[in-house]
């Protein structure tokens, strides 16, 4: 057997025959001790290492050369994944520190029953209670009368905090039924009940969401803390009350996806129903809750429909809607740190109404800048301003000027300054997974909207410059494949550039359009 050499020949070597015959002769015992131990039903004991104790190879027992092999041809495959990182929103150690199905109790909350089925309700237990209300005596006792204020607390509060998923479905389904009746058949000129911002975040926080995850920017507070949260809603139920039934142990295990949604189906029912029910202070509130929560680690491979369907209900109520956009983007825009997490904001953003594409394209701008470190500049409302803007951010772009900032950067936290090839291997990874984000926000921007034959030119650029700066930076590689995976993004972004323009009419007096060198 021969072994490569430093000029890459192979030769043999006295100390690497001898290895080869002591490891053969290990073997060989080996083999007879496992034939004896089979042999005398004894089974196969601790497996015999080759080897000295004391070598110098890895605990794997590859040898140097086999490392380097390995080293050369690996592929790294895993430095832009698929899904957001996300968060850890969801705490179920904390989960029912409020109240939960066992302390809810319908004769705690004040009520007082006039007909003979809420008074046959106010005799029953908390279990009967619920028994009565999934069997439809609720829902044919308030047919055609309304129901009271408490009544509907309660069922609200119960379909958030029951474990069993069919049960809170069907207090969903009464709870959505009465509502209903209450808005069409009701005398008064009042609009039916809704839940007020601090009944949603009590229901919220009693799953297990802390407080500063619910509300965690310091300039958009509500009128409320956890403290008098907690206390106004442990009012008109028994969690003071230690029963058998009761305990401190957490209501839930596992990530109540069921109780979740099913709240977030009845707001976008109150939404529907009562568009004035919220001010506009308190729907920025609200759509920066579902933006947090939609970060849950747990919801990723979950379609978020229902939270979509709300967010356009919630857009479309805001009043001064002009005014809030800007304000809602550099909101959204602290909710995480991560590029990734923040282009999952954008893309929750629905894009089928006029409100929602203008939201995304503002957003992904404001990102933009924040990821480039640019200095943030008002938020443009004209189309032609934000594609113009697009062209200049395409400049930065390039990764080789991401890994060149990320290393100056890295070079003045390191002690000597120098930064090994591991290191700079890895920050080139970040630059790439950068890059990948910024062109996923850049499409945002571009793609959200038609574009008039007075715009055709500025999209025309943008090709020029994606390719020239972006396209023309890459140098893929077999063995990383993340660049090719932005190159192929590239591609897609420059393919739907191409069919916009194809679309576009040349401006007038031009058969085709021409590339314009920049100056």
């Amino acid at each position: 057997m021969k072994e490569r050499g430093p000029s890459g020949t192979y030769s043999n070597t006295l100390e690497r025959l001898v290895k080869e015959m002591e490891d053969t002769q290990r073997l060989d015992e080996l083999q007879k001790q496992l034939q004896e131990d089979i042999r005398q039903g004894r089974g196969i004991k601790s497996p015999l290492r080759l080897g000295d104790d004391d070598s110098t190879d890895d605990e794997d027992g590859l040898l140097e050369e086999h490392r380097e092999f390995l080293k050369k041809f690996s592929v790294t495959i895993d430095a832009i994944p698929d899904h957001h990182p996300g968060e850890e929103i969801f705490n179920f150690l904390n989960s029912g520190k409020i109240f939960n199905q066992h302390t809810l109790d319908l004769r705690d909350s004040g009520f007082i029953g006039q007909t003979a089925v809420e008074r046959l309700i106010l005799k029953s237990g908390k279990r009967d209670q619920i028994f009565l209300t999934t069997q439809g005596f609720l829902t044919s006792a308030y047919h055609n009368v309304q129901c009271p204020i408490s009544v509907l607390k309660w069922l609200f509060r119960m379909m958030s905090v029951h474990t069993d998923c069919i049960v809170s479905v069907q207090i969903l389904s009464t709870l959505m039924e009465i509502t209903i009746r209450n808005d069409i058949f009701s005398d008064s000129p009042a609009w039916p009940w809704i839940p007020s911002l601090a009944d949603i975040a009590a229901v919220f926080f009693n799953m297990g969401i802390d407080f500063r995850s619910l509300f965690p920017l310091e300039n958009l507070q509500p009128d409320f803390n956890e403290a008098s949260l907690v206390s106004f809603e442990t009012q008109g139920t028994s969690a003071g009350k230690r029963t058998e039934e009761s305990s401190d142990e957490p209501i839930f295990s596992t990530l109540p996806e069921t109780n979740i949604v099913n709240v977030v189906k009845f707001l976008g029912l109150c939404t529907s129903i009562y568009p004035e029910g919220y001010q506009d202070r308190e729907i920025m509130l609200l759509i920066l809750m579902l933006c947090k929560m939609s970060l849950e680690k747990q919801l990723k491979q979950i379609p978020l429909v229902d939270f979509q369907s709300l967010m356009i209900n919630l857009m479309k109520n805001i009043r001064d809607w002009n005014t809030k956009v800007p304000e809602l983007c550099e909101a959204i825009n602290d909710l995480s740190s991560h590029p990734h997490n923040l282009l999952w904001l954008v893309q929750l953003v629905p894009n089928w109404t006029s409100r929602g594409r203008q939201l995304r394209q503002c957003l992904s701008l404001v990102i933009i800048s924040k990821l480039l470190e640019e200095k943030q500049e008002d938020i443009p409302n004209a189309s032609n301003l934000q594609i113009t803007v697009l062209h200049h951010y395409l400049v930065q772009m390039k990764p080789s000027h991401l890994l060149k900032k990320m290393v100056l950067k890295k070079r003045a936290e390191q002690p000597n300054g120098t930064i090994d090839e591991s290191l700079h291997l890895e920050l080139e990874k970040q630059a790439y997974y950068l890059t990948f984000v910024l062109l996923h926000l850049v499409g945002e921007v571009s793609c959200s909207h038609s574009f008039s034959p007075g715009q055709r030119k500025h999209l025309v650029r943008l090709c020029g410059a994606l390719e020239k700066h972006v396209k023309c930076d890459i140098r893929e590689d077999p063995k990383r494949f993340y660049r090719t995976k932005v190159k192929d993004l590239v591609a897609r972004i420059h393919g739907k550039w191409q069919e916009i323009i194809q679309n576009c009419q040349p401006t007038q007096g031009q058969l085709h359009d021409f590339w314009v060198p920049d100056s």
